[in-house]
């Protein structure tokens, strides 16, 4: 009963629990293995709404409808942004095609290399007439590397490519590629065979691409370390390509990575430099001063300045929702509000998923609401503690609370978040990485950020150099510390794959623990302990088979995955052990192998089941008489192998895509594959 009126006792909380409902009617569509009519979530979302209106206009607990409207909100809300997206995904590799095309956005990729996203696509074959199959109308090729002009983004190129359909998951319930490309507006990838001529520079628009450019080669030009630029430019735009493989695996191993994505913090530097610059250069007049709200009017041109920002860098998740609940701390400054609590950071996330429903199994969505929802939470729970501390008038109290917040706040961030990191990343850091971002997070924060925003306005004057030379100073004084923590032992954390259930369940205890109060939050525990006690029981696939079938794995008695090949397939064969093997894996060419093999098959017993992985028509007869499961990378014909208790042929490989098998002690055999898992649906393509 206690628990009960502790609900109605903070029924100003509900309406944090908005997001989650509508998160939940988001997950329910994604999850369906076919595509809901239209009409579908319009219907049901109109009933329960009609029926919630009744029950208030009769003043009867029409409450209980509202969980049940935002799920069908959520629903309704995905199915119209999945329907707005009218695009041909590509369905087979092209033969070489003459693409002329608006270079869109360009990326720098490692190695001198880049990528381009290209739209008003215009194609010619080889004949100079139009390919027959209807062709994406945007696509996303790399240009051929060498000695080419690097076009602009506004553009318009011409050059020769291969075009390639969007790749499958490697292994069912792996990440869909498909689906993130589906929605970031790109149908096909490709590869380019001759070097761009440009046909038709950008004549207008585009400014935030040339601005972006703009600094990017001016911060190059100063900064002679290649590294050092490079995680200059992260940490000022995102753009984190140029880093080194070298140095990229030492931020990695640091835990810091996390700097270099634009994320809340780069957001709200930027706006508080605008906001602190801009009021107190208005309050050094007095006549401003005394009859002029500058705070209010410094805090609408902050919040111009946050958009102008995000517009710069490109509107990526994490800035989107930075910059959203920027504008709303501006709005509550302009209003006399409270600007910080948890309600700002529901508004910000039910805006996100009413207009972009894809971004709830982002990464960067779930990191960043992860990391800003665990710390007001922390701080607001906490607030007595910090006022007393800020009415102490030791003189050391401001250099003590601000270090005790930094620790707090990296503490509680890298809490938060390593649930999310392991899941989406396999990683996340231990005390290494805490060290690691105490002096990082600071550093970055108070030194390299704003000496490059700085150095930002001064280009125009060419008087950036000394700015970005403090920006390399603190960036190489980081890198040392990284380099440090990365080699102490420990430093990571690592596990194999595990379940979205189980990510969900943990996210829900977390939530639960933030949102409400008093003793009634530390019931989220139970969910927490719950999931992460099952983590370790994932069930692991026994044998694996990529999309083409050029490449298997078996697991031996002991846990260890073995894969076929050594060379092919290196994205599935690395995304494999990351996800399934870890450090203990090997090949089948290896004496240790639980496989042998001969010029016709390949054959594996495990847990009293016989496996034959067929290359060769001569041993079908005797192997589909023997084997409890074929599995072949050719065209079996299903009435003359009708003995094993599975058969997957290259059939079921090009039409359901990459196949996991399962193998129980009891010897029940489960098959998964992409098509089960995924079904049909409008980004699905096999």
């Amino acid at each position: 009963m206690n628990i009960i009126n502790q609900f109605y006792e903070q029924k100003d909380r509900w309406i944090l629990w908005i997001p989650v409902f509508i998160a939940l009617g988001i997950a329910i569509y994604f999850s369906l293995g076919f595509e809901p009519n239209l009409w579908l979530g319009i219907s049901v979302l109109s009933i329960i709404a009609l029926k919630a209106t009744s029950d208030y206009v009769k003043k009867r607990n029409y409450l209980i409808w509202l969980p049940v409207l935002l799920i069908a909100l959520g629903f309704t809300a995905t199915q119209f942004r999945t329907h707005s997206i009218t695009a041909s995904m590509l369905l087979k590799k092209t033969y070489p095609l003459e693409i002329t095309a608006k270079v869109m956005e360009i990326e720098a990729l490692p190695k001198g290399e880049h990528r381009v996203l290209l739209n008003d696509i215009a194609y010619k074959t080889k004949y100079g007439d139009m390919p027959q199959e209807p062709m994406p109308t945007s696509v996303r090729v790399k240009l051929k590397k060498g000695k080419h002009i690097v076009p602009f983004a506004g553009d318009k190129i011409k050059f020769k490519a291969i075009l390639t359909p969007l790749s499958q998951p490697v292994m069912p319930s792996a990440f869909d590629f498909q689906r993130y490309a589906y929605f970031q507006g790109f149908y096909a990838t490709g590869f380019a065979i001759s070097d761009a001529e440009i046909v038709e520079p950008r004549k207008e628009g585009f400014i935030f691409h040339a601005l972006r450019r703009y600094l990017r080669d001016n911060i190059i030009e100063n900064i002679q370390n290649r590294d050092e630029a490079a995680i200059t430019i992260a940490l000022l735009d995102g753009e984190d390509r140029d880093i080194s493989s070298e140095t990229t695996d030492v931020v990695r191993k640091a835990g810091i990575a996390h700097l270099m994505a634009i994320s809340g913090l780069q957001v709200a530097l930027v706006t508080g430099f605008f906001f602190f610059i801009l009021r107190f250069g208005l309050a050094s007049i007095p006549r401003l001063a005394l009859h002029y709200p500058i705070k209010k009017i410094a805090a609408f041109i902050a919040m111009c300045g946050a958009i102008f920002y995000m517009l710069l860098i490109g509107n990526s998740v994490s800035a989107e929702r930075s910059v959203i609940m920027t504008c709303v701390v501006m709005l509550a400054i302009i209003f006399d509000r409270d600007p910080f609590t948890l309600r700002l950071v529901a508004f910000a996330a039910t805006v996100m998923l009413l207009f972009q429903p894809e971004v709830l199994f982002g990464a960067s969505f779930q990191l960043s609401f992860a990391a800003v929802v665990a710390l007001i939470a922390f701080f607001e729970s906490t607030s007595d503690w910090w006022s007393k501390l800020y009415h102490d008038q030791k003189w050391y109290s401001p250099i003590y609370i601000n270090l005790v917040a930094v620790l707090l706040t990296t503490i509680i961030a890298t809490i938060a978040t390593a649930p999310f990191s392991l899941f989406h990343f396999l990683r996340a850091p231990l005390f290494p990485g805490l060290v690691a971002n105490i002096v990082a997070v600071p550093m970055s924060s108070f030194v390299t950020i704003p000496s490059a925003i700085v150095a930002s306005f001064l280009m125009p004057l060419n008087l950036e150099y000394y700015p970005l030379q403090v920006s390399a100073w603190s960036v190489k004084i980081i890198l040392e510390v990284a380099r440090e923590a990365a080699s102490w032992p420990y430093g990571m954390f690592y596990m194999n794959a595990w379940p979205l259930e189980l990510l969900a369940t943990i996210a829900f205890g977390g939530l639960w623990i933030c949102i409400w109060q008093r003793k009634l939050r530390w019931f989220g525990v139970i969910p927490i302990v719950i999931a992460s006690v099952l983590i370790p029981f994932t069930p692991r696939a026994d044998i694996l088979i990529s999309e083409g079938g050029k490449i298997f794995a078996v697991r031996d008695e002991a846990g260890k995955l073995y894969l076929s090949e050594e060379r092919k397939e290196k994205f599935v064969r690395e995304a494999w052990i990351n996800m399934e093997a870890g450090e203990s894996f090997g090949f089948w060419s290896d004496e240790t192998a639980p496989i042998k093999c001969d010029s016709y098959a390949c054959i594996y017993k495990y847990k009293g089941k016989t496996i034959s992985f067929l290359n060769d028509y001569s041993a079908l007869e005797e192997d589909c008489n023997n084997a409890d499961i074929v599995i072949s990378s050719l065209y079996i014909d299903k009435k003359l192998c009708s003995k094993p208790s599975v058969l997957i042929d290259k059939g079921d490989l090009k039409y359901k895509g990459a196949h996991a098998v399962y193998i129980s002690d009891n010897g029940k055999i489960v098959v998964k594959s992409n098509h089960a898992e995924r079904g049909n649906r409008p980004w699905t393509i096999y």
